[in-house]
């Protein structure tokens, strides 16, 4: 009999870990149904096994199923276990688990390991034998179309497209600041969809005339927001004057053919002296970047349901060059996303 050296096993392991790679998020969603990190952090101390079975909103449980689902999550990292009192409490990445907060990451988490949003990853080697996109191999319809007529889904989707924008705009206004305070007195947000981006805006910024602008059944189920006018409309047809057009996670929604007609609509809308700005993934050249995996992930993401991508610096300047714009300036965040501004002239 063969003995596995210990080269193949490391190999074999990388192997395996890739196998049951799928089952890290789908563990990570059962915490968030659990309520898992809410009882914990209203219960302020740790607590034992069957303390925390008895407070969590599924009734009975099974506490050894229980306790095999927290094994898993403190090996993820995600809670802690004191090994002389059994009892489990928070580590610092949970606290992304809480709802309720600007920088709660469950909307998200709860949207991409939805059936409807993995269903397309089982059709990734399918989209490079033509253009249709992987979502519309699993479903029979874009991802725009099913959304439509898929109410439910759609909210899902639009909690979770919130739920970046707080995170990004949570940056944004705090790192950005000189992004906005150089002679922008009016902006519009340009497929600003429920508004959480502009919202931020105006309140950090209440000096700057804050519209909204997105396609019509967009605008009519958004909410309205102090000091933020709404406007329908096709971004591919005309673009509302104004001194900035910011673009959150749209372009990458896009190809490059697209996203340069977006763009030339932009710049017409604009004055000599202002800008757009756009607010997405700059992909890294540098592979140990903290976020440089999760931009290639949105890269895939993008292949996925909409046929759009995420770009290099490089790919940004080809488009921009294109529409016409005179140049450029990158502004990295702490965020995924970055900031790249396109100035007309």
């Amino acid at each position: 009999m063969e003995v596995v050296n210990k080269i193949d096993q490391e190999n074999q392991a990388k192997i395996w870990k890739q196998i049951y790679g799928f089952a890290e998020p789908l563990v990570l969603k059962c915490a968030v149904q659990l309520e898992i990190a809410e009882t914990l952090h209203s219960n302020v101390k740790p607590m034992s096994l069957s303390e925390l079975a008895s407070k969590l909103p599924v009734q009975p449980v099974n506490e050894d199923r229980l306790h095999r689902i927290m094994r898993y999550l403190v090996h993820m990292k995600l809670f802690n276990k004191d090994e002389s009192t059994h009892k489990y409490s928070m580590a610092p990445p949970s606290k992304y688990l809480l709802r309720g907060w600007e920088k709660s990451m469950v909307d998200t988490i709860l949207c991409i390991t939805d059936k409807v949003f993995l269903a397309p990853l089982n059709h990734l080697s399918d989209g490079l034998a033509g253009n249709c996109d992987a979502f519309e191999k699993a479903w029979g319809k874009t991802i725009w179309d099913y959304m439509s007529e898929n109410p439910e889904k759609n909210q899902l989707f639009n909690a979770s497209m919130a739920c970046d924008t707080r995170l990004v705009t949570s940056a944004l206004v705090t790192e950005g600041k000189s992004i906005f305070s150089d002679g922008i007195n009016t902006l519009v947000d340009v497929g600003g969809g429920t508004g959480t981006a502009v919202k931020a805006i105006s309140n950090a910024f209440p000096d700057i005339k804050c519209t909204i602008y997105d396609l019509p059944h967009v605008i009519a189920d958004s909410p309205e927001i102090p000091n933020v006018t709404k406007i329908s409309g096709d971004m591919f047809k005309s673009v509302p004057n104004a001194d900035a057009i910011f673009m959150k996670c749209i372009l990458h929604d896009w190809n490059d053919e697209e996203c340069i007609q977006i763009l030339k609509r932009c710049k017409e809308a604009l004055p000599k002296e202002g800008r757009v700005i756009i607010v997405d993934i700059v992909l890294d050249r540098d592979s140990t970047h903290p976020y440089a995996k999760i931009r290639l992930t949105y890269d895939l993401e993008m292949m996925l349901t909409t046929g759009g991508k995420e770009r290099t610096e490089e790919e940004w300047k080809k488009l921009i060059d294109a529409a016409g714009f005179a140049s450029y300036k990158i502004t990295q965040l702490s965020a995924v996303q970055s900031v790249i501004e396109a100035y007309p002239y």
